[in-house]
């Protein structure tokens, strides 16, 4: 028994089952559900030629692939609530740090009217001191200070006093570390700390920001210290 369809207009003519019952795609609707499937496969197979059969191989591996489709549209659904559920935790979590501090990669740090610069320098292994040195916008030396380094990172501040016991004019200052064991020196790197502002989230990644007073926004990979 073949199956004919004379109406263009209803595509499920003559297949015996109503187009308006649920499980049925409207008209003009392309789309093809689960459902759709299985009630196409059941009345074809109800009105199949019984003299040449349907390879029903093809039927199982279509429904597998229906079921797969459906399985990675409700994974789909579950990553997307929960990127929501990550991108408000993640904001809660950054609203702790705002009004800290954190250290952050860095030699140049703008020094305030009576303020001072917080910094730190990662330790080089086997180092026994620590100089850094303080230079202004123009190069000079301003002030020098040496410390006995710790494991890690070694802070330092800067009062904006100079080496001669003035007080440094407020602007942008530069930093160097030089780390020294017994008779060798080798440079170190500097970082400067600076006050978490405000947290927002970038819209394209949904990676939290932390803006910064002076710096501007930085990523939580970018940040070395938490005080």
């Amino acid at each position: 028994m073949s199956i004919v369809n004379n109406d263009a207009a209803n595509p499920y003519a003559g297949l015996g089952f109503n187009t308006s019952a649920p499980g049925i795609a409207a008209a003009g609707d392309n789309s093809l559900d689960q459902q759709d499937f299985l009630m196409l496969l059941t009345t074809q197979l109800k009105n199949q030629d019984p003299l040449k059969p349907l390879d029903s191989t093809q039927f199982v591996s279509q429904l597998a692939q229906f079921s797969q489709v459906s399985g990675v549209q409700e994974m789909n659904t579950s990553l997307h609530a929960l990127a929501s559920s990550l991108k408000s935790s993640a904001v809660l979590d950054g609203a702790a740090l705002v009004g800290r501090f954190v250290l952050l990669d860095g030699d140049t740090a703008t020094l305030a009217a009576d303020g001072s610069i917080v910094g730190g320098v990662t330790t080089p292994a086997g180092a026994t001191s620590i100089t850094v040195n303080v230079r202004n916008a123009s190069g000079e030396l301003v002030h020098s200070m040496q410390m006995a380094p710790t494991e890690g990172t070694t802070l330092f501040s800067w009062d904006g006093v100079q080496q001669d016991g003035t007080l440094a004019a407020p602007g942008s200052y530069r930093f160097n570390a030089l780390a020294s064991n017994g008779s060798r020196t080798e440079a170190a790197t500097t970082m400067v700390a600076d006050l978490v502002a405000s947290v927002s989230i970038d819209p394209a990644t949904y990676a939290l920001q932390l803006n910064t007073a002076s710096g501007g926004p930085v990523t939580l990979a970018e940040v070395r210290q938490v005080f």
